[in-house]
This record gives C-alpha cells, structure tokens and sequence, in this order.
C-alpha cells in the first residue's frame, strides 16, 4: 500500500565525509504493509513515532533500520555503508522499518517510541496489544556507497525516520481493510 499526502516522513541525508558534500536521495518508497499475524487497526488521529536512533553509535537491529544495494545488488543486509557493485541497477539503499504495535493509549511519548513496540514472529507484545500498519522506508542514493559516507545525524549508525499521522481517516480506513486486511497488494493504482 503506498500512501499519497497521507503523512509527514523526513528524508535521511547522507554526507561525503571526503568532500563534506551531502548527498541527498534520489527517491524513496514507502511502503505500508501488516507486520501481524491479526488484522490491523488505522493509526489513530496525531499518532506520533519514531524508528531508529538518530545518536546511535552501534548498529542498530536490522528489523528496524539497514543498508543494502538493492535487489540487483547481490549485498546483504548490513548495520555499516556496503560498497555496491558497479552493476546496473545496483546502489545504496537504506531500510528504516517502523513499529506495528501501539499501546492503544497514548498518541506520543516522551521518546516518541515507548507508546510502540515491534510484533515479534506476528504477534504484538501484552503491552502494545494493537496492531497497526508496518511502515518500511526505503531512500534509494545516487552513490554506490562506501567507507566515505555517513548520515548527517551522526555516522552510518544513525539511521531513523519520524512519522506523523495525517492521514484522513476515511481513506485510510479503506487501504487498512481493503489492502491490508484482505491480504491485496495494492499499489499507487489500485487503492
């Protein structure tokens, strides 16, 4: 399911440390997918979170946040900058996956994470019983990577991504149970 105007994501920049230059995304695509086993709920109204740690030093869980070099590139997921092959269609890509369960209070939290948490094996935690839409981020580079590129926020370990709720409810109501809950792909022209 790929939204349209629905909500509000940020873009990771990454940076040449070589030249100091930034270097932006190409694109990204956002995907919307059912990361739970049960159907899921629409967000609620203003929901507010964040995947990733924009001051992270180590890498982080690649169920939340890794790079790779696309589908062509034959790289596997990793927690550091890959060096992409100079093969056609083959350059950085950065994942960042959001979480699928909220607690079913709480629109935010002072970290903007602990409202959230991650299903494990498709079942979301006692404390976060609702499941809602996963959200992947993928920002596709116009790099083939490499040891002298790092993220802007604080090295090739920071990756993360905000989310935003905008979505007007009605709409998203029919993606979550037309797509989502039927089991249906649906692209930009099937929504």
């Amino acid at each position: 399911m790929v939204p349209r105007d629905a909500d509000d994501v940020k873009a990771a920049v990454a940076v040449c440390r070589k030249y100091g230059a930034p270097v932006l995304p190409r694109g990204a695509a956002i995907y919307y997918r059912r990361g739970t086993l049960a159907a899921v709920q629409t967000f609620p109204a203003g929901l507010k979170m964040i995947a990733g740690d924009s001051k992270a030093m180590e890498p982080q869980d690649k169920r939340i946040t890794y790079w790779n070099c696309g589908v062509l590139g034959g790289v596997a997921p990793s927690s550091t900058i890959p060096t992409c092959p100079s093969t056609p269609g083959s350059f950085l890509r950065l994942h960042v996956r959001f979480p699928s369960c909220w607690d079913g209070k709480s629109l935010d939290s002072a970290d903007h994470k602990s409202h959230m948490a991650y299903s494990m094996r498709g079942v979301c935690p006692s404390t976060h019983p609702v499941p809602v839409p996963a959200i992947e981020l993928i920002y596709r580079y116009p790099s083939r990577g490499g040891p002298d590129l790092s993220l802007s926020s604080m090295g090739q370990f920071s990756a993360h991504a905000d989310f935003f709720n905008a979505w007007n409810p009605g709409q998203l109501k029919r993606l979550v149970d037309g797509c989502l809950n039927a089991l249906v792909h649906c692209g930009q022209a099937n929504p």
